[in-house]
């Protein structure tokens, strides 16, 4: 183990919450995308699913949702929160049936963890246990290094998650207020697409901020209203970032 002194499992532990799920998730022009994921997480098809896309396209709430719904044992793992600790905390898996690997391209030109993927790929194949990774790159662009590992990746099942329609994200906007118990009128919709950079990680982040800001001054969501949080946040981009 290196420099964290915190045991594998251990660690793992802390990163084994899933808390998105698949209801919370706008699909707009990836239902393909998104039906190979509940299959996996449901234990139907390949094992091993590779799901790539930009980012912001809702991967990381794609393999949470997968592990949420799992009805058997399983775990989701950010390695960009683990990448520092060294590959051998991913040693300790063998009591897990369904693993999901986000942003496994962060694992690229690192001999250490990408002979550990090579490993892990391997083993859940002998072992059936399912497998699925999620890198804003193809494995078509041979994001690795390793020739064994490169070609494993694109001889997985692929699928890639394109970024919402201007509308689509209008939609998920609406669906995630909605879970949040917020009510959002259509001009402050419209106000923070005008105002907000469009990628789905930033606006589900403003939705936590509203959600807070809201509560605590007990606000409805106006456009006045969201147009002083933002400017409280100190982060209001002009309409052409």
């Amino acid at each position: 183990m290196t420099g964290t002194g915190i045991e594998p499992q251990l660690t793992l532990d802390l990163f084994s919450a899933a808390t998105q799920g698949f209801d919370s998730f706008h699909p707009d022009g990836n239902n393909q995308s998104v039906q190979a994921v509940k299959d996996w997480s449901a234990g139907r098809g390949p094992g091993v699913l590779y799901l790539w896309g930009a980012a912001g396209t809702g991967k990381s709430h794609m393999l949470q949702a997968a592990i949420k719904a799992a009805p058997l044992r399983a775990i989701y793992v950010p390695i960009k929160e683990i990448v520092s600790a060294g590959a051998e905390i991913l040693a300790d898996l063998d009591s897990l049936d369904l693993v999901a690997l986000d942003d496994v391209d962060l694992c690229s030109g690192d001999r250490q963890w990408e002979q550990r993927l090579f490993g892990l790929y391997n083993e859940s194949q002998a072992a059936g246990r399912r497998l699925l990774m999620a890198s804003r790159r193809s494995p078509a662009s041979k994001p690795f290094e390793l020739e064994d590992l490169a070609s494993r990746m694109q001889a997985s099942l692929v699928y890639q998650l394109r970024e919402l329609s201007e509308r689509g994200k209008v939609e998920a906007l609406r669906l995630g207020a909605g879970r949040r118990g917020l009510e959002i009128p259509e001009s402050t919709l419209h106000f923070i697409m005008y105002r907000e950079r469009r990628d789905m990680t930033t606006l589900s982040s403003l939705l936590d901020l509203l959600d807070v800001a809201s509560l605590s001054r007990g606000r409805l969501l106006t456009v006045p209203f969201v147009r002083e949080v933002l400017a409280r946040r100190g982060d209001t981009p002009d309409q052409d970032d």
